[in-house]
């Protein structure tokens, strides 16, 4: 299963008790630059020592600048995946409408069979098809 959320009003303690509650193996940072400007207890190396090999940065190839995630990094999540590794993949941005994790990632996920469900602040939950995926190709 391949989760995500943006971390933004989130709390790294929350993180961790969600990931042990949904059975998380692999936290994924997503993030360009792996730090958080106004939270800096996600920056990269707090995120290192606060999750250790539960934490992963993947920013070269899933991040969403300065274009769209590489073929080898959602290749890499789908072969994860395959696995049967459970993952959380973490951006900054609340709303996954307005992220890369659903815009690109999650589409793209999609159309390899994935439907990646995006965590909400507010405790709610919601797959990449309930988003109105697949869009409509031009």
């Amino acid at each position: 299963m391949i989760y995500t959320f943006g971390y933004s009003k989130w709390t790294v303690e929350r993180v961790r008790t969600k990931m042990d509650e949904l059975g998380i193996d692999l936290l994924v940072d997503l993030r360009t630059t792996p730090f958080g400007r106004f939270s800096p207890a996600f920056n990269k190396p707090e995120l290192v020592r606060a999750f250790g090999r539960r934490y992963v940065w993947k920013g070269r190839c899933l991040g969403g600048k300065p274009g769209p995630a590489t073929e080898e990094g959602i290749g890499w999540l789908v072969a994860e995946h395959g696995s049967g590794r459970r993952l959380l993949l973490m951006c900054v941005e609340m709303d996954p409408r307005n992220c890369h994790r659903l815009i690109d990632i999650g589409a793209r996920l999609l159309v390899r069979g994935i439907d990646a469900i995006h965590l909400i602040h507010d405790g709610t939950e919601h797959t990449t098809t309930e988003y109105g995926f697949p869009w409509p190709q031009e």
